[in-house]
């Protein structure tokens, strides 16, 4: 079993680190600390339970008959032979990729993109195992 690690893009770094200094200058520049500075602090960090886990646990691991894609706190397994089409695609669409280069990935019952630090030997091995097992 061969894991790939996913990628995290710069910018979508930067956009991370961005929103843990924003609460830092709200403190910075509040008077005093008050009731709703915490409530806010609460709720702003509560968003990091599900953005350091996508951030952090974002990897792929290939077998020859099917892969597993974790991505934070979720986790699907794609059987290599319900692939119906994979290829590189730069779609700003909404995904579970955290980076513009991406891999789009058509099964027989959904539709996924990843993105991973070496998107060409990962297309390359799925054709590999794709043409073998055909």
């Amino acid at each position: 079993m061969k894991k790939y690690l996913g990628k995290n893009a710069a910018w979508f770094l930067i956009i991370i680190f961005v929103y843990q200094i924003i609460p830092l200058i709200v403190l910075m520049s509040a008077e005093s600390f008050a009731v709703w500075l915490l409530i806010f602090l609460v709720i702003w960090y509560a968003f990091d339970f599900l953005l350091l886990p996508i951030t952090f646990r974002n990897y792929v691991l290939l077998d020859e008959d099917h892969f597993v894609f974790v991505y934070g706190f979720s986790k699907e397994t794609v059987d290599i032979k319900d692939i119906k089409k994979i290829e590189k695609t730069n779609s700003v669409l909404a995904s579970s990729a955290n980076s513009l280069d991406r891999i789009l990935i058509e099964t027989k019952g959904n539709t996924m993109m990843i993105s991973l630090k070496d998107n060409d030997d990962f297309i390359k091995q799925i054709h590999y195992y794709m043409k073998n097992k055909a």
